[in-house]
């Protein structure tokens, strides 16, 4: 069955079945029939040199070319796809159909954050092109996600779904705020976490959890499949079957963005093994999705090069230990997950590495993917 497994550090270990719906086949046929749009990758950083100014204009932005979707709905899907650095409607539609397969529920919630963000901006008169490329929703995506699982609330809950709509919303200028905090550095999701763990601070959702079975181990086909429940734990869903589609979806925008979020999370958990992770924790993934996200980062913001190779193997070894030392703590002192604090400082620490003029390691121009990057070094 699919599993929906929330983030809990200390034992992985709420298991809901939900049923599956018809609307992923439906969302299939979208992503078929819409194109991905401009480069622009999810980055957000602060100064001349930010996302905005290096990759997409500053004045009023028009439909996204390519597409013949509403603008609105545009913007949303790019969102989706954004939380992985996919700006493209159809990658987002297919990430959302993953999802959706995973857990109905969570798809519903995740795409209720990702267009109250991303409606809260245009309200707010925030930039247009940020919008226009789904900047502003991924956040909101996210707290969809967390809160879809970690509210303790039921599937079709209107608390959980006014919670959700409520603090994604709430992403949105916070975003524009943490943007000239943060120097040359993205901002990543820093938006989200702060949302939903100061949100989550007040229900402790972890308190009391019991530890994982330090004694299981793990078989070779859950082995094979613990890198794929990483990805999908990026979305707070532990299904392999979802990791695999949003694989998919990923290489439908970049295969080597793809390789590059599969490889991540299959560091994350060979770092967990070696770190002597329980079994449960690894095969569902909660070792992988951190690592995940900082090795896409890497292969996002650099040139690829054997130093950019490297520092994507030694930013993923780094997340899954910063993951393993920080969650049991956060879990007993706070009662929350550790969502995706690990990924945000170390790649703002990989991220910085391009000041230290190492050899191989160059930022891209304009980055969006290892394909169009080198293309355009």
């Amino acid at each position: 069955p699919n599993k929906r497994v929330g983030w809990d550090m200390r034992a992985g270990l709420r298991l809901l079945c939900p049923r599956r719906l018809p609307a992923v086949a439906a969302t299939r046929r979208l992503g078929s029939r819409i194109s991905s749009g401009r480069s622009l990758p999810r980055r957000f950083a602060s100064s001349s040199s930010s996302a905005e100014d290096r990759g997409a204009p500053k004045a009023a932005a028009a439909p996204q070319a390519g597409t013949l979707l509403p603008p609105f709905l545009d913007e949303c899907l790019r969102g989706v796809g954004q939380v992985i650095f996919l700006n493209s409607p159809a990658s987002g539609a297919l990430t959302l159909a993953a999802l959706v397969y995973g857990d109905p529920w969570l798809g519903a919630l995740a795409a209720a954050g990702t267009a109250s963000a991303t409606a809260t901006a245009r309200v707010a008169g925030l930039d247009a092109a940020a919008i226009s490329a789904g900047l502003y929703g991924y956040n909101g995506c996210l707290v969809g996600c967390a809160f879809a699982v970690f509210l303790g609330l039921p599937a079709g809950s209107p608390a959980a779904a006014a919670a959700a709509v409520g603090g994604a919303a709430l992403t949105a200028p916070l975003a524009a705020a943490l943007k000239p905090l943060c120097g040359g550095v993205p901002q990543w999701t820093w938006a989200f976490n702060t949302i939903a763990l100061a949100s989550l601070a007040v229900i402790r959702p972890l308190a009391g959890a019991p530890p994982a079975d330090p004694a299981a181990a793990l078989s070779a086909v859950e082995w094979v499949l613990s890198p794929l429940a990483g990805v999908a734990q990026i979305f707070v869903v532990g299904d392999a079957v979802s990791g695999a589609m949003i694989l998919g979806a990923t290489a439908l925008y970049s295969p080597a963005c793809a390789v590059a979020a599969a490889y991540g999370s299959a560091v994350g958990a060979g770092t967990g093994y070696l770190l002597g992770a329980p079994a449960a924790e690894i095969a569902t993934g909660l070792w992988g999705f951190n690592p995940s996200l900082t090795a896409l980062a890497v292969s996002v913001f650099y040139v690829p090069s054997a130093g950019a190779a490297a520092l994507a193997t030694g930013g993923a070894v780094a997340t899954a230990a910063v993951f393993g030392g920080a969650k049991g703590a956060v879990a007993a002192s706070l009662g929350i997950p550790i969502a995706t604090l690990p990924f945000c400082a170390v790649a703002s620490g990989c991220h910085l590495l391009s000041h230290a003029n190492l050899p191989g390691l160059v930022l891209a121009a304009a980055p969006h993917s290892p394909e169009k990057n080198v293309a355009a070094g």
